[in-house]
């Protein structure tokens, strides 16, 4: 969110992050996950993002290439490409009032690392001080915004003037983080308390999902949560409106739709393909799982 990042770095964002370093160790057959639902007049392939990469992500899943020839329109959480940002302002409170010393000693540390200011991340709401990190971080493993999942595809899109729909504006976006309690604190320390083992669970996390590993996307997805409000506001509630706007006729006619979001919204009992099921479609994965050898 915020164009490309939404989530910390020790939870279920980590999958907005991956590591380069990892990519080379993944077996030439394995793909990330596609998902097909159809309630009969609607069909809907549905990959999970990456948000931030590089070059060596693609070629995406052949099948998901495949249902792209004969898609009618490309729906994904925001359209990045628009570049009109929202304007807004910093609601407190903020960073440098939240931590303790132990904590913004850390805070620090992290700026040092990644080159920042930790004015600039201390002087902000804890929400926005973990997604400068998580951009910082990003830049550094040399991996860009514009080679993510779903930026290159709404590039695609736009060149071949293919229709494109967002499930939320970015200013949506912006005014649920500004809901967080204490303002994404918890995103914050979580990131700073696991930050020494940051590498580790992004290569983890990077290999299942370019693996297309269920089994432990669904295992690493339960065991990375935040407190069940914060995840009700970035993970359930939203889930729950997408596959509301999905199911609805009106806002998506009969036609063949390529659904693109951050790939940690597609496991669990409250997953975009759960929920599309109890609404009566029929959901099957497309792609063959795979498994990785990371352990968390």
């Amino acid at each position: 969110m915020l164009k490309s990042v939404v989530r910390h770095l020790k939870s279920k964002c980590l999958f907005l992050l991956p590591l380069l370093a990892v990519l080379n160790a993944i077996p030439s057959w394995a793909e990330p996950l596609v998902w097909h639902a159809t309630d009969g007049q609607r069909q809907f392939t549905i990959l999970g993002s990456v948000h931030v990469g590089n070059q060596d992500m693609y070629p995406l899943p052949q099948i998901f290439l495949n249902h792209w020839q004969e898609a009618d329109g490309l729906i994904v959480e925001a359209n990045i490409l628009d570049t009109k940002m929202p304007s807004f302002t910093f609601n407190p409170p903020l960073t440098h009032s939240l931590l303790s010393k132990e904590d913004s000693e850390t805070l620090n540390k992290v700026a040092k690392q990644l080159k920042l200011s930790p004015n600039d991340l201390s002087y902000v709401p804890p929400w926005y001080s973990v997604m400068s990190i998580q951009l910082a971080l990003a830049y550094n493993l040399g991996l860009q915004a514009d080679l993510g999942v779903d930026y290159i595809l709404l590039e695609r899109a736009a060149n071949q003037s293919m229709p494109i729909y967002q499930l939320e504006s970015v200013a949506k976006q912006i005014d649920m983080m500004k809901s967080l309690p204490s303002n994404g604190l918890d995103m914050l320390l979580a990131t700073l308390h696991g930050w020494e083992s940051m590498d580790d669970q992004l290569d983890c996390l990077l290999a299942t999902w370019q693996t297309g590993d269920k089994a432990k996307l669904e295992e690493l997805f339960a065991d990375s949560s935040y407190s069940p409000e914060t995840d009700a506001i970035l993970i359930d509630n939203r889930n729950q409106d997408w596959a509301n706007q999905l199911s609805d006729p009106k806002r998506y006619p009969a036609g063949n739709y390529m659904v693109v979001v951050g790939a940690f919204h597609l496991f669990g009992e409250k997953g975009l393909p759960q929920l599309l099921t109890k609404k009566g479609f029929s959901v099957r994965l497309l792609t063959k799982e795979g498994q990785s050898q990371c352990e968390w």
